[in-house]
């Protein structure tokens, strides 16, 4: 289920945003006028997106935004004057948050939603390409510590450690990494 923190002063703006959001399959909304409010909300729950709709009852809301964007993994979205927008739009991008100009259409709000989904897949798929490169990394590390035990203690050559720990693995059906755990705990101890 898809969370969603709404934070706007203006009631009307609340309304809209909250049917809009059960339109695009966001099911829970949490909603608040204050900017500290939000801020302690996002300290007790994880959101999917954060809109937040300016100016706020404690502040202009420009800041939480980017604090949003910093501290959060939320898809952040800031409604703004079209004033606002020209003096703020690099500061907003180089942080991560997604700007509309007011009054904010239904099309746009589509069309960014559609552009962060995208994004997120595209993130996902690299932190998991990036996971897989950090497994390997760790059984690369494992592994030549291993080798170099073996040289140590048995007085193998690194090929020669290369080739039993690539042989041990064929023949007990089990990963390099196993085996090098293995060899480190019986030589390390």
């Amino acid at each position: 289920m898809s969370k969603v923190l709404i934070v706007a002063k203006n009631m009307k703006a609340t309304q809209s945003i909250m049917e809009l959001m059960c339109d695009e399959g966001y099911a829970e909304c949490q909603v608040t006028d204050s900017a500290s409010e939000a801020r302690h909300f996002v300290e007790e729950k994880t959101f999917d997106l954060i809109f937040i709709y300016t100016p706020l009852a404690d502040e202009m809301g420009l800041n939480l935004s980017v604090y949003m964007a910093q501290h959060t993994g939320a898809g952040v979205f800031v409604a703004v004057s079209e004033n606002t927008a020209l003096k703020t739009k690099d500061k907003l991008s180089e942080n991560g948050v997604i700007m509309l100009r007011k009054p904010v259409s239904v099309e746009a709000v589509h069309h960014s939603l559609l552009a962060l989904r995208a994004m997120r897949f595209r993130m996902g798929m690299m932190e998991e390409e990036n996971k897989k490169l950090i497994t390997q990394l760790e059984d690369m590390k494992i592994i030549n510590r291993a080798k170099m035990v073996l040289m140590q203690c048995l007085a193998m050559s690194e090929e020669q450690a290369h080739r039993y720990i690539e042989k041990q693995a064929m023949d007990l059906r089990v990963s390099r990494r196993y085996v090098a755990r293995q060899i480190l705990n019986t030589y390390e101890t």
